[in-house]
């Protein structure tokens, strides 16, 4: 009965924390992903000179532009184009596992809280800009297309594997990630230990 209370009172826990943290995260998203933003932006101007110009940071959402113009719906040369072709990039899809994982860490009884948060933030973090990067090559894959894979003496990822680390990266790691590592953390409290023996004792 004791584990059944603990479970009980976890998730109403879980279910509590979750209304303040997504709100704050609502809030604070902008700032959030304003690093990220930064650190890929380098990353692909670098990587891909002759396609992308920079990923700027646009309240919480980044805008990927490249080397490019526009005209009747075809990539020309910028030299020949009015404005320089960009793509709008969602990084909330990316960020959400970082209130997910503040509900449940929180929401678990814990010797020592905020090292472990601040550990698990920056894995999350790390995460974050991973998928925010496949998230960018995916849309130059489907938004500008040849021009991209065609590139001269520069390494390009295959479709199919930019389509497995999206798939990945951005709608499996956001929700899978906090899962994981909430429990590698809690591995030891009362309420994993107690699930533990009960599906060992099954």
């Amino acid at each position: 009965m004791g584990k059944q209370h603990d479970m009980r009172q976890f998730f109403l826990f879980v279910v509590t924390l979750l209304i303040p943290s997504f709100a704050l995260w609502t809030i604070a998203s902008a700032p959030i992903a304003l690093p990220a933003v930064g650190i890929v932006s380098n990353l692909l101007s670098n990587w891909f000179p002759d396609v992308v110009n920079a990923l700027y940071f646009s309240g919480s959402e980044a805008i990927l532009m490249t080397e490019f113009g526009e005209s009747a719906g075809q990539l020309i040369p910028l030299s020949q184009a009015e404005y320089r072709l960009g793509f709008e990039i969602n990084t909330r899809i990316l960020s959400y596992s970082l209130p997910f994982y503040t509900a449940l860490h929180f929401a678990t009884e814990k010797k020592a809280y905020l090292a472990d948060y601040l550990w698990g933030v920056l894995i999350l973090y790390g995460l974050f800009i991973c998928g925010l990067v496949c998230l960018c090559l995916k849309t130059l894959m489907v938004s500008v297309g040849a021009p991209f894979f065609n590139q001269a003496g520069v390494f390009v990822p295959n479709a199919e594997m930019i389509a497995i680390t999206y798939q990945f990266s951005v709608l499996i790691v956001p929700t899978l990630a906090p899962a994981v590592l909430w429990i590698s953390q809690s591995k030891d409290s009362k309420l994993l230990q107690g699930l533990f023996f009960k599906a060992v004792d099954n």
